[in-house]
């Protein structure tokens, strides 16, 4: 299943042109008008890849080791611009945490708090603003791979969101 799911995304980065748009993260892929970039556990820049009818709001890939996020821009352009921001940042914490290499039944939990902590350490993202995802995500039914129901993911992202702001020690 793996091995589809990799033949899949390199099929959609190299024979679909038409349908996807690619950049480097860092040169100039935009999430609702702001450059946005992901590095991951390695160290690697993820590649961020517009893909039209995607299925999902976004995904994080691995082809031949090179990290990519893929989204899907129609989907985005549906979502306010704080939501975006979060569901790009989600896509990035699953490299940023190594979760393609050692996932855990907790990896779209983790994903969300990381997303959520980086939005309201970068300043994007203020308490009210996870509230406000509230709406948003009311009719999601969670899934298979550990996303909460709509409400439980937003009140487990208020509780990331809440968590002391960690200090780095020099």
């Amino acid at each position: 299943m793996v091995r589809l799911l990799t033949v899949l995304a390199l099929a959609i980065v190299l024979l679909a042109p038409s349908m996807t748009r690619i950049k480097a993260a860092g040169s100039g892929f935009r999430v609702a008008g702001k450059p946005m970039s992901c590095t991951d556990f390695r160290g690697r820049s993820v590649l961020a890849v517009n893909v039209l009818q995607l299925g999902d709001v976004g995904r994080a890939w691995v082809v031949n080791t090179v990290p990519y996020i893929l989204v899907d821009p129609e989907v985005m352009r549906t979502l306010p611009n704080a939501l975006q921001i979060f569901f790009y940042a989600h896509e990035c914490a699953h490299h940023v945490l190594g979760h393609w290499y050692d996932p855990s039944p907790d990896s779209e939990k983790e994903a969300d708090c990381w997303a959520i902590n980086y939005g309201r350490d970068e300043g994007i993202f203020l308490r009210q603003t996870v509230v406000d995802f509230g709406p948003w995500l009311a009719k999601t039914k969670g899934s298979a791979w550990g996303h909460l129901p709509g409400q439980a993911r937003v009140q487990h992202m208020l509780a990331c969101f809440d968590e002391p702001v960690e200090t780095v020690r020099q």
